[in-house]
């Protein structure tokens, strides 16, 4: 008997409709559809007929009993939001091999749009056996083996409406018997070893341990909590696995230095994309040392928000720098204004959200030793923009086509010569044959959009070109990159409709200033001397392919742009230029009526004739705060005195 599986989807189309979710400490006894918290625990109630019921007991306990009366239903209690936790559960789960139900961790996230399942027991049916679906092997976790695979779902109920949306899937191999039931689900083994597939998620809605039932009988009586201990699993493999242990010293990776305010906060280190870390929060700071080889977007999320707990960041360590979150720009759990996400350059974490901290190659303070690099970059990957002193200008290197064979070669040429970072403006379907490159591009720069199947997008219709565009963005999305805001069409071609397109994915068109003609058969060092005629703010056309000619200039590529005192820096959005990397910041030996540099993609653009230029990034000036940094016109800005007062290298007022 075929499981559908929609009956969970279906929950949030229902909830509207539902009771109230009520925060109530007395048992009772669901028989309508309802969500709500009880005992501080979120739960879910729904049928879609019979006479299934639920009952909330005391703490994470619930029961629950159905006949075949009872088309299909799920319930379940847990957490709002969800996350990488270390659950724990107990109690009986009473069916058998003949009928069609699961107990299972089941939990939703956005952005991605994704419905995930870690499948502890079933019946007559697996859950993950659905028509279609992709096998991504197993891993070992909490002493069973994992088997994991991922479905679609097609225009079907989601949280978020009908969609069309991907399901996760790790199911315990063996499953857990019949009858009296515990065992402890590590999360973050399952979330990490889905992300080293391509398999991310995204901001977390809830999640439950859930009992479902389809035309079948049974009932449960199930306990859930939230077990204490490490959050990750030697035999995960990786791009962003590694020890998440407490420690007293950085010894590698990405130092968080945090507390909470009421104490069992709970914090997760994302990194490109993809949760590399989590920890458990107490009222005094600690030093959290995450070890592992992740590269990337950094940043620091909050995600158990509820009662007193708030979480205090004071500062990460990586590359070798120390960057103070108050110095941050990005803060979307900082409560302002009478609303969460108000604004950033705060330690205080009110909401649940994220704090970002730049990119792990990124050197903010212009000093950056790769003692503690972070993502595995070192000296040699902490780019040529990061000894800001010696950079007289900024150029884009830029590579385009992969990921593929050559990937890993150029990757390896490119840190060994300094010349990072770079930009990839990939094919689609590349990314999606070969998402475990991703973590190696992001390595050494940003990836960006480059069609799906590289045609010749001035033939297509403008549907055609969207559906290139969109299908690209949610490959790369997919595999574990940021959400692209570039993007080069194929051959360079662009009418009305690709424009179009772009525009409406928010994407803005750039093409190259100099084509170093590797793809037409040229020699390294004809490559070369084309990047030699790169002046600051301009970009390069190279090619992640089988040019071999392009590997073999690398070297010269880098020493020809260190004699003219030019870096690689990344391309802004909203310019198309060349400019430099976030936190990086200009030599003092450059003209001051030059054109500014936005060093990060939180710039804030003003009309005012004059900005604040903050260590390499640009903000407003404040107008009616008398000191420091201030909160007006809905952004943050900067007082004059403030703004003037960082010292050498730290920038100041600049006027267009």
């Amino acid at each position: 008997m075929k499981f559908p599986l929609i009956g969970k989807s279906t929950l949030a189309a229902l909830f509207c409709s539902a009771l109230l979710g009520v925060n109530n400490t007395q048992a009772q006894t669901l028989t309508n559809n309802a969500t709500g918290t009880h005992n501080g625990f979120y739960y879910t109630f729904w049928k879609d007929s019979g006479d299934a019921s639920m009952g909330l007991q005391a703490g994470g306990r619930y029961t629950s009993q159905w006949s075949n009366g009872t088309n299909n239903w799920v319930g379940g209690k847990g957490w709002n939001p969800g996350g990488p936790k270390v659950v724990t559960y107990s109690g009986s789960y009473n069916v058998d091999n003949s009928q069609n139900s699961y107990l299972a961790l089941y939990g939703w996230t956005r952005s991605p749009l994704i419905e995930y399942y870690v499948i502890e027991s079933y019946g007559s049916y697996n859950p993950a056996s659905c028509s279609g679906g992709t096998d991504y092997g197993s891993f070992q976790s909490d002493g069973a083996t994992y088997n994991v695979r991922r479905c679609q779902r097609v225009q079907q109920p989601s949280i978020d409406g009908t969609q069309t949306f991907y399901q996760y899937f790790s199911v315990r191999s063996p499953k857990k018997g019949f009858g009296q039931i515990s065992g402890t689900i590590t999360t973050a083994n399952h979330f990490n070893f889905w992300a080293s597939k391509g398999l991310n998620l995204g901001n977390h809605d809830y999640m439950v341990l859930a009992t479902e039932g389809y035309q079948s009988r049974g009932s449960s009586d199930i306990t859930v909590s939230e077990g204490t201990g490490g959050t990750t699993s030697s035999s995960v493999p990786s791009n962003g696995s590694g020890s998440s242990s407490s420690v007293s010293a950085n010894t590698g990776g990405v130092l968080v230095r945090a507390r909470g305010v009421a104490g069992g906060e709970y914090i997760n280190l994302r990194i490109g994309g993809a949760t590399v870390a989590s920890w458990n929060l107490t009222t005094s700071f600690q030093d959290l040392n995450y070890t592992g080889t992740a590269s990337g977007d950094i940043q620091v999320q909050f995600d158990n928000d509820g009662g007193s707990r708030d979480v205090v960041v004071d500062y990460i360590r990586v590359n070798g720098e120390t960057r103070q979150a108050e110095d941050m720009s990005y803060n979307t759990a900082f409560y302002t204004n009478g609303s969460c996400g108000g604004g950033g350059n705060s330690e205080l974490m009110h909401c649940n959200g994220a704090i970002g901290f730049g990119y792990t190659y990124d050197c903010f303070s212009g000093n950056c030793s790769g003692g503690s690099t972070g993502g595995g970059t070192n000296s040699s990957v902490a780019s040529s923009a990061g000894s800001t002193a010696s950079c007289a200008g900024y150029v884009g290197i830029t590579f385009d086509d992969g990921p593929g064979a050559n990937t890993t070669t150029l990757v390896n040429l490119l840190k060994q010569n300094n010349l990072t970072p770079v930009t990839w403006f990939v094919q689609g379907n590349y990314v999606a044959a070969n998402s475990n490159l991703m973590s190696q591009l992001l390595s050494v720069g940003e990836v960006q959009n480059h069609s799906y199947t590289h045609p010749h997008l001035i033939n297509l219709g403008y549907q055609q070109i969207y559906d290139e565009l969109n299908r690209t963005n949610q490959a790369i999305q997919n595999a574990g990159a940021p959400k692209p805001t570039l993007f080069r069409p194929p051959y360079g071609e662009v009418n009305a409709n690709v424009n179009q397109a772009a525009q409406a994915l928010g994407l803005r068109v750039i093409t190259w200033n100099v084509d170093s003609q590797d793809w037409n058969g040229a020699s390294a060092t004809a490559i070369a001397n084309a990047a030699n005629q790169l002046q600051n703010g301009q970009v390069i056309l190279m090619h992640d392919a089988n040019y071999n000619n392009t590997n073999a200039a690398i070297a010269q590529i880098a020493s020809n742009l260190r004699a003219k005192g030019l870096c690689p820096g990344r391309i802004d959005a909203a310019t198309g230029r060349a400019v430099a990397p976030a936190g990086a910041v200009a030599s003092s030996s450059r003209s001051s009526s030059s054109t500014p540099i936005v060093a990060s993609s939180s710039s804030v653009a003003t009309g005012n004739a004059c900005q604040c230029n903050w260590w390499g990034t640009r903000y407003p000036l404040c107008t009616n705060t008398a000191s420091g940094w201030g909160w007006e016109n809905n952004t943050s800005c900067i007082t004059t005195s403030t703004c003037n007062s960082q010292g050498a290298g730290g920038g100041g007022v600049v006027c267009n």
